[in-house]
């Protein structure tokens, strides 16, 4: 029987042939040993014939099915332990189990949300408080309005002259100034700018335009 299957497995690497007995499919060996499911049904003695013979003839999986006995026998050696007396009670008690609807509806208030609602009460009578001066000091408060707007404006126009000021006082301004005078020299500054300008557009559309011509040696 061990030589048939020898035979019959040689070429197991090449091609895959069920094997000739019937039950759980196992791998083939001696290239494959025996799985972990092997394992289980040789402790629980339901191990195939083939996979027995196998066992028998194989030092490899003899040794590992040793090695597993023997953990399973160390296993068996172990203490059990038993839970406290009322240890179940214990845990449970400790659980926070939320408490019913009703409840939640019926219980006082978080000192937090009694806070947030007197912030809120707060804003809202502070704003009504200021409506109420605003209709009641009407001329007062546009008095006020009318002076913060004149200090505004007099404001941004002492900060232009200061500005002005330190741009007249620079030493390139007096030759720019009688340059630009001259409205002809003013005229061929803006005439040179504007070809510049064309000027850089048309080598742009020039760059950006495919050639319509296959350039040579364009795929090296």
């Amino acid at each position: 029987m061990s030589f048939a299957l020898r035979s019959h497995t040689s070429n197991s690497e090449t091609s895959f042939n069920p094997p000739p007995y019937g039950g759980t499919l196992m791998k083939q060996w001696p290239v494959n040993h025996l799985t972990a499911d092997d394992l289980d049904a040789f402790h629980s003695a339901s191990l195939s014939s083939a996979a027995r013979e196998h066992l028998a003839e194989c030092d490899e999986c003899r040794t590992m099915a040793e090695l597993d006995r023997a953990v399973l026998a160390a296993l068996a050696t172990l203490p059990s332990y038993v839970p406290a007396p009322h240890f179940a009670d214990r845990v449970v008690a400790r659980l926070q189990r939320p408490a019913p609807a009703i409840d939640r509806v019926l219980a006082p208030r978080l000192p937090a949300s009694w806070n947030r609602r007197a912030l809120a009460a707060t804003l809202v009578l502070g704003l009504g408080a200021s409506i109420v001066w605003t209709l009641l000091n009407r001329t007062l408060l546009l008095s006020w309005i009318n002076l913060a707007a004149a200090e505004t404006g007099r404001s941004i126009w002492l900060g232009v002259r200061v500005a002005a000021t330190n741009l007249t006082s620079q030493p390139w301004y007096a030759p720019l100034r009688d340059f630009a005078s001259s409205p002809g020299r003013l005229a061929l500054v803006i005439g040179g700018c504007l070809v510049l300008y064309a000027v850089a557009l048309a080598a742009m559309r020039r760059l950006l335009t495919p050639p319509s011509r296959p350039v040579p040696h364009g795929n090296w």
